[in-house]
């Protein structure tokens, strides 16, 4: 707590003095939503994203599908699906497409009239990545 405040600090104090190029590792997601302007998420040596954290903010999407009747391999086809996976009765999928977009591709290319779409922040991506093998 006190150390991680420190380092903010500091770094913040870098970042604006001197436009000091940081790298750090965290999966606070709300320190690098503060600090970062761009991300790279890796996990099992494989990376998920890499983007200017605007794009993120702007381009990604979690799709919310009911998951009755649907194999969520299917979607994993897609090259815009970064993950899918259950939770209870809806598939949660994460997509390289602004929520409108995101939507519209789904009706399209799967045929889905129930999906609800929306914007994904950072702590819910990592959530959604993360525990995509769970």
């Amino acid at each position: 707590p006190a150390a991680r405040r420190d380092f903010l600090e500091t770094s913040f104090r870098l970042l604006n003095v001197t436009g000091t190029t940081i790298l750090f590792s965290s999966h606070h997601m709300s320190d690098v939503e503060r600090m970062a302007s761009r991300l790279v998420m890796i996990h099992d040596r494989q990376k998920w994203i890499d983007s200017a954290l605007d794009d993120i903010r702007e381009g990604y999407s979690l799709a919310q599908i009911p998951a009755a009747g649907q194999d969520p391999e299917r979607f994993l086809q897609s090259p815009r699906c970064l993950c899918v996976r259950r939770r209870g009765e809806v598939l949660h999928a994460v997509f390289e497409l602004e929520p409108e977009g995101c939507g519209a591709a789904l009706r399209e290319e799967f045929g889905l009239e129930q999906v609800v779409c929306h914007r994904i922040n950072l702590e819910e991506m990592f959530i959604e990545l993360a525990g995509r093998d769970a």
